[in-house]
């Protein structure tokens, strides 16, 4: 090892030393060998910090490797963080592209989730409201608690005056006391002194006379003095005890005053969290009335849009009614006008016809009457009477037409039942009073009054049964006395029954019955 060639070097070079030098002395022997003592020593120093540079050196070649290491996979793994970012850079834009066209998707179930909302609304005012009134309720008993905090702190301050008055009394007793028992020692002190120096004078006075009566006397004045000093320290004992007492009774008070400051403290700091959760509470009651109050708005807002909706709802029905009758009335007036129009024809093509039909007919009374006054012999009663059948059937076959076609009145209406009795006592033959004008002009409309019908009283729309009015009470036979049916009009009625369910032929009778009639008149 090296230490040891250098020792075997050292003594070698003692030996060449000695060999050519003089003999060391005991003392420049000790000094050599202390001195390589000493370099022994530092060898081993510079040995060990040696080993330990050589340690570090190791250690610090390790955590190179292990940080180029560390480098390597910092560097890798940052490669593969940013491909890794790529890679999540390209989800993410497809991801935005999903989520852009989930976004309309998630519009309608927003657009549901405000109904729900709406109706959440509800159910959370409901809540507030409830709310409200546990945070009156709670208000109320931090009232309560407040009037009681002021009631505690009142008495309080009275104990800690109570307190207050108290010590200041303990301290004045403690004073006396303490000066009592200060002046009591010195008074003590002094008539011991007193004593002492009268006991000394007097047994200097009396020592040289009575020695054996001094030392009895010495004797009781001793037992006097140990009686009175034992009085003394028990009366000192006392007041020590009386004294600790109070110390003891101030300190039970000072530890009843720390209570009480701390119970105060407590106090103090509970009613100052209280007064933070009042003003938290107050704050947000006034938030809630806020919000409360604009859901309140809302609601009226949202309440008078409701009516104004159904107002206009009601409205537009009541436009779309009145529309719906507006066109019904204007269908209505359409096929009315289109009747009208239509009736307007018929009642043109009815007046053409009747037109020709009273020129017809004008034409043939002409033609009778110019017959008749062209003649200069006068006419026998057949001749007439043939002349008149020939003018009324030819009249009659004109109406027969008109009332075919529905512009006179039917052949029915002409014809009168006479009862067969009447019928015999009729004699023909009979001349007409009154001759035919020869410039009768045929009328331009029907008249509306036939025969024994002058129409003066207003046609009945039915007919009266004469049998059944004897069922009617006596006031509606009156009534029917005093607007009776025309005779015409029940025979017209007993006619049409008459002629129900007869042939065609019977015809020429009616009006073989027309003719005798118009004769007869």
């Amino acid at each position: 090892m090296p230490p040891k060639k250098k020792k075997g070097g050292k003594k070698s070079g003692k030996k060449k030393v000695e060999k050519v030098e003089e003999p060391l002395t005991e003392e420049c022997k000790e000094f050599y060998l202390l001195q390589i003592k000493d370099l022994e020593e530092q060898v081993q120093r510079y040995q060990a910090k040696c080993d330990e540079l050589e340690v570090r050196e190791k250690d610090l070649i390790n955590e190179y490797e292990t940080l180029k290491k560390d480098k390597k996979e910092i560097v890798s793994f940052l490669k593969r963080t940013l491909d890794q970012r790529a890679d999540e850079l390209a989800d993410l834009t497809d991801r935005f592209l999903g989520l852009q066209q989930a976004k309309e998707a998630e519009k309608v179930a927003f657009e549901a989730q405000l109904a729900q909302l709406r109706h959440e609304f509800q159910e959370t005012k409901d809540q507030l409201t409830s709310e409200n009134m546990v945070l009156a309720g709670k208000l109320a008993s931090l009232e309560e608690f407040r009037l009681h905090k002021e009631e505690m702190i009142a008495k309080i301050a009275g104990l800690e005056a109570l307190v207050k008055s108290q010590e200041d009394e303990h301290l004045a007793a403690i004073y006396d006391m303490e000066k009592k028992n200060v002046l009591d020692k010195d008074r003590l002190k002094k008539e011991m002194l007193e004593r002492v120096a009268s006991v000394a004078v007097e047994f200097r006075r009396v020592s040289d006379k009575q020695t054996a009566e001094t030392t009895k006397r010495m004797i009781r004045e001793n037992v006097l003095l140990s009686a009175r000093l034992s009085k003394a320290s028990a009366k000192c004992i006392e007041v020590l005890e009386e004294n600790q007492t109070l110390k003891e009774q101030e300190e039970i008070q000072r530890r009843q005053l720390g209570l009480v400051e701390q119970g105060q403290n407590d106090l103090a700091r509970r009613s100052i969290s209280n007064q933070k959760i009042v003003r938290m509470l107050t704050e947000k009651c006034k938030k809630q009335q806020n919000i409360l109050q604009s859901y309140v708005i809302q609601d009226q807002e949202t309440t008078e849009l409701q009516s104004r909706h159904v107002v206009l709802q009601k409205e537009l029905d009541a436009v779309r009614q009145e529309l719906h009758m507006a066109q019904k009335g204007l269908e209505l007036k359409n096929k009315e006008a289109e009747e009208l129009k239509q009736h307007l024809m018929e009642e043109q093509e009815a007046r053409d016809k009747m037109g020709q039909i009273l020129k017809g007919a004008a034409f043939a009374l002409k033609e009778v009457l110019l017959e008749t006054s062209s003649e200069d012999e006068p006419l026998t009663d057949t001749q007439d009477s043939a002349i008149r059948s020939q003018m009324l059937q030819a009249l009659l076959s004109l109406l027969d037409s008109a009332a075919m076609l529905g512009l006179g009145p039917a052949l029915k209406e002409f014809f009168l039942d006479v009862p067969d009795f009447m019928m015999h006592k009729m004699e023909p033959g009979g001349k007409r009073s009154e001759d035919i004008s020869a410039n009768v002009k045929a009328p331009k409309l029907l008249p509306h009054y036939k025969m024994e019908d002058l129409g003066l009283v207003p046609r009945p729309t039915q007919p009266i049964n004469l049998p059944k009015v004897d069922i009617l009470s006596k006031t509606s036979r009156n009534g029917m006395a005093k607007h009776p049916t025309p005779l015409h009009k029940q025979q017209a009625a007993l006619s049409d029954k008459s002629l129900e369910g007869r042939p065609a032929s019977f015809l020429p009778q009616i009006k073989m019955t027309l003719t005798s009639s118009t004769a007869q008149t």
